[in-house]
């Protein structure tokens, strides 16, 4: 799949979902400033997207892809709360950017030297702590997601 410029994702999100609602573009310094906070880059893609839009809603209350403050109080919600750590794996070498609405979220890999490497989505599961490999970057995330494609 071609790389998107971030004029294309709102037209993606919107061919998949006409009903979707997008927040207003995030600012450069809030994306740093998130990525400062979490200690690792955000990938390409995700910052053309938020660049375009912080964040959107689609269907029934899900969240695609958070805005910038959702993805910094995701992440470090996942990363400190004791009751997370008692009952599920760490959460350190992910950078989640996205829910499905029933409890599920998505999430890049963080590699060992604390940066993102490959653009792979996975899905964490909430009932399992499963990380399962989703899509093979931000396009095949949102084309599944969106268009009902979710096995």
């Amino acid at each position: 799949m071609p790389p998107f410029n971030a004029a294309s994702w709102r037209a993606l999100v919107a061919q998949v979902d006409p009903d979707a609602s997008f927040a207003p573009p995030a600012s450069e310094a809030a994306i740093q400033d998130a990525e400062r906070l979490l200690e690792v880059g955000f990938p390409s893609e995700l910052r053309e997207l938020l660049a375009e839009f912080d964040g959107f809603s689609a269907g029934y209350g899900e969240s695609p892809v958070w805005s910038v403050a959702e993805i910094e109080r995701g992440n470090v919600e996942f990363r400190s709360s004791p009751d997370f750590h008692e009952l599920y794996m760490p959460f350190h070498h992910l950078l989640f950017f996205g829910e499905d609405g029933g409890g599920d979220q998505f999430a890049f890999a963080i590699q060992a030297d604390g940066q993102i490497h490959r653009p792979d989505v996975f899905r964490w599961d909430h009932e399992t702590d499963a990380r399962e490999w989703y899509a093979a970057g931000l396009r095949q995330y949102l084309d599944r997601r969106l268009s009902g494609d979710d096995v």
